[in-house]
């Protein structure tokens, strides 16, 4: 067996393992919560702690030579380069309010490429489930992706969506600003949404190209999303336009590469 069937096995098993747990407690009554410290409004429940831990315990079992990057616990050092990244319940807002927006966020990353080799995002109340290979196009329940707003060259920043979890999240004066030219120029604007917004971008079911804004964000809340946006030809990046990696805290992503040139060059005006 490959190390690629195996990593598949592995990641699929855990989207199967936290979707139990989370499925358990959503929608029910007076769950364990709490409020992190020196964080607006980032919510953890006892649901984002039990899954956490499930996942960690089948890679203590299928996979003891890896790192694990987490959001809930301590991090786990890596013995062989391989770190598997992972967000129990990304939108937690939506889940604590009984709504199906929020999913589960499984990366791999080996530091060797320096790129995150997989990719999946669970959503187990409506059993969806995108699987991003690096280098192939994702899928969303064994189904290619398509996102034909992909090729596009005559799309225009005005005529896009443009997306963000919430405005809560531009916390320095700087990411304020850049914000607010973007929505000057963005005619359509949305927030909320977390994860779902990337995997729409991917999947191209927005009504209109989009353009996702966001910044005081850590690594697990996008490494697991990148193999699948790149794979459906759209771009991520941060704000400079440079690659992601593990200290990058502002993403920008697009449906296509002409919005993502357009952004940028409004983001550096």
């Amino acid at each position: 067996m490959t190390d690629l069937v195996q990593q598949l096995n592995i990641i699929n098993e855990l989207a199967d393992v936290s979707g139990k747990v989370i499925y358990q407690y959503f929608r029910q009554p007076n769950i364990e919560t709490e409020t992190k410290n020196f964080e607006i409004s980032s919510i953890v429940t006892i649901a984002d702690r039990a899954a956490e831990e499930a996942m960690v315990e089948v890679l203590r079992q299928k996979a003891s030579s890896d790192g694990i990057i987490r959001e809930e616990g301590d991090n786990i050092l890596s013995r062989n380069g391989r770190y598997w990244v992972l967000d129990p319940i990304d939108g937690t807002s939506s889940f604590v309010k009984g709504l199906p927006i929020f999913g589960t966020l499984i990366g791999l990353i080996d530091e060797a490429y320096n790129v995150p080799l997989l990719g999946c995002m669970n959503q187990p109340i409506l059993q969806t489930r995108w699987l991003g290979i690096h280098g192939q196009t994702p899928t969303l329940n064994g189904r290619l992706v398509e996102n034909l707003y992909k090729k596009l060259t005559d799309s225009h920043l005005e005529d896009a969506c443009l997306a963000s979890t919430t405005p809560m999240m531009f916390i320095t004066k700087r990411q304020q600003m850049i914000a607010a030219k973007l929505q000057n120029v963005c005619k359509r604007i949305a927030f909320g949404g977390d994860c779902y917004n990337y995997v729409s971008l991917a999947s191209g079911w927005s009504s209109m190209p989009m353009v996702i804004l966001e910044s005081d964000l850590k690594y697990y809340d996008f490494c697991a999303l990148i193999p699948i946006i790149q794979g459906a030809g759209c771009i991520i990046t941060d704000w400079s336009g440079n690659p992601l990696n593990r200290q990058s805290t502002e993403v920008l992503a697009t449906s296509n590469q002409t919005l993502h040139q357009q952004a940028l060059a409004v983001i550096n005006s």
